[in-house]
């Protein structure tokens, strides 16, 4: 580009060619600071609202303002008027809750024992045939129905005794429309039948089998008949191998057996149900038969995740073989078993069985029949176990002591009910790893003498449980009514003497590195009466108390926390 020279500069606007560059400045600045002249504003406001109307803009805004915080404050007040009307009309101030909260509250409340019960009510209470918290709940409002509909959890949980449901259609359709709401929930139920299935009982019975993929605990109080039909529904599924009560964990089974029960049936189809549960960690079975040939049948059926077993009146080979079956057990409890005709005949034929080690801890004994018979136990050792309870029936100790001592067992707690006192001392004897113990006797006052004088410890003789660090002892005599009167000589004589005698020896162990004794829990019975109850909790190694006690044959060395009378 060419740059323009003077003799070339064209003014745009006529008559500025006369000013200079300097002049020119001056005058643009004399124009634009000069202020307006007053004389040449309209006179009148209206023509000078005319002439400015972003004024009366302004004006306008400032009154929708208003209008609008007016409108926007009688819309809340308008709400919380209603909101205070809702509040007053309704029943309890809980509806008002959250939906997720209001269903952890309901659920609390229908799943504290059963959403719905079918039973006879106790004895001089005001429960009625039927007990439905969940329904109880859809009857408040429309609110909590519909909340109440769409919780299938508040559905899922059973107890029923089948023959409350005859000539009563309406409840059995009441207990399929619960299992129909429950949807995909694991269910809880409990079931308890006579020996016949009416069509009634069969039609709520049938709608429990279609769902036993959803059972999670069930406890089943059943008669042959019932079991038959469960074969018959879930037969062709349980015995080709298939997993049928998938989410099952904790199963009571109760056989009902009579002289004409089916044997096969009472042998076989309770192991194939356990079999079909993969998550059962607990199994009580009840009177049916599990009498398979000991050769082999650890090698028949694994039921390798239970871990708590509970049976009670069941027949069966020996008990090392049928734990066997049960490699994960912790806790047992056994309650009445006898070998079968075959395991009986199998004594003395046993070199070619092996010996199974179970890893019980924890073993119950209280049975009605003679569990440790001969043979019974032969194939079992259990080294881990550390508690152990007994119930007197006939049997000795010492079969049980031979277990113990060909299992190196350690025991350190141990329930004992009224076994003779000679037996019980020779015992604790054998087994000094001991630290805590309940002996419960029923008999006359010098068992319990003899008792506590077998416990004291005697410096010219071994010490029995010599680790002992807390005592249960229960004593009752239910022919002797004399003791409401607690100053009975014969009472002071026992609780001075041999109580105390045998507290105060163990008080403070010479020569041991034990503790010494540190609880001491001491119930006098006269027959159905609980005449006191003594409980001693030591602070250091002494025994000592909190509240007094004004029994004065107690020695100053200890009192009692707690006493009842």
């Amino acid at each position: 580009m060419i740059a323009a020279t003077h003799s070339d500069y064209q003014p745009i606007v006529p008559g500025l060619d006369s000013f200079t560059p300097q002049t020119m400045n001056v005058a643009w600045q004399s124009i634009f600071l000069q202020k307006p002249r007053e004389d040449r504003l309209p006179e009148t406001a209206a023509a000078r609202t005319q002439l400015n109307p972003l004024d009366e803009a302004q004006l306008d805004m400032t009154s929708y303002d208003e209008v609008i915080s007016c409108t926007e404050q009688e819309a809340s007040r308008t709400q919380l008027q209603s909101a205070m009307d809702k509040g007053r009309t309704m029943p309890c101030p809980i509806r008002i809750l959250s939906p997720d909260i209001l269903g952890e509250i309901f659920s609390l409340i229908c799943l504290s024992d059963y959403s719905l019960k079918i039973c006879r009510p106790k004895p001089f209470t005001k429960e009625s045939l039927m007990s439905s918290p969940t329904l109880a709940l859809t009857q408040v409002c429309s609110y909590w129905r519909c909340l109440v509909f769409s919780l299938p959890l508040l559905w899922s949980s059973l107890s029923i005794e089948s023959w409350h449901l005859y000539g009563r259609p309406a409840l059995a359709d009441l207990v399929v429309t619960y299992i129909s709401r429950s949807g995909n929930v694991p269910l809880k139920i409990h079931l308890k039948s006579e020996e016949d299935i009416p069509e009634v009982e069969l039609q709520v019975f049938d709608a429990l089998l279609e769902h036993v993929s959803r059972w999670r605990e069930a406890t089943l109080y059943i008669s042959l008949p019932w079991l038959l039909h469960t074969k018959t529904k879930l037969g062709s599924r349980l015995f080709s191998g298939s997993t049928c009560f998938l989410k099952l964990e904790h199963l009571v089974l109760n056989v009902q057996r009579n002289s004409r029960s089916n044997q096969d049936l009472t042998k076989y189809f309770p192991n194939q149900i356990i079999l079909s549960s993969p998550k059962l960690n607990v199994f009580h079975g009840i009177g049916y038969d599990s009498s398979f040939n000991p050769r082999g049948f650890g090698r028949t059926y694994n039921h390798s995740l239970v871990t708590k077993l509970v049976l009670h009146r069941f027949t069966g080979g020996s008990l090392g073989h049928f734990l066997s079956c049960f490699p994960m057990l912790e806790t047992c409890s056994i309650g009445g078993f006898q070998l079968s005709e075959d395991a009986s005949n199998d004594i003395g034929f046993e070199d070619d069985v092996p010996i199974y080690t179970s890893k019980i801890t924890h073993l119950c004994h209280a049975a009605p029949w003679d569990t440790f018979q001969r043979g019974a136990w032969r194939f079992l050792r259990i080294p881990d176990l550390t508690s152990l309870e007994l119930r007197s029936n006939g049997y000795s100790l010492t079969q049980v002591s031979s277990l113990l001592s060909s299992s190196g067992s350690v025991l350190s707690k141990v329930k004992l009910y009224n076994f003779p006192i000679d037996e019980t001392i020779s015992f604790l004897s054998s087994n000094p790893s001991i630290s805590h113990l309940c002996i419960h006797v029923d008999g006359e006052l010098g068992l319990l003498d003899q008792l506590t004088t077998g416990l004291t410890f005697v410096t010219d003789r071994w010490p029995v449980v010599p680790n002992l660090l807390s005592f249960e002892l229960s004593w009752s005599d239910w022919g002797y009514k004399r003791l409401r009167d607690l100053n009975t000589m014969a009472l002071q004589t026992v609780l001075g003497n041999t109580i105390c005698g045998m507290v105060e020896s163990r008080l403070s162990v010479s020569g041991s590195k034990t503790q010494g004794l540190q609880r001491l829990a001491l119930r006098i019975r006269d027959g159905d009466f609980l005449e006191f109850e003594l409980l001693y909790e030591a602070i250091g190694n002494k025994l000592s108390s909190t509240a007094g006690f004004d029994f004065e044959t107690l020695t100053p060395q200890f009192s009692c926390v707690k006493t009842f009378r």
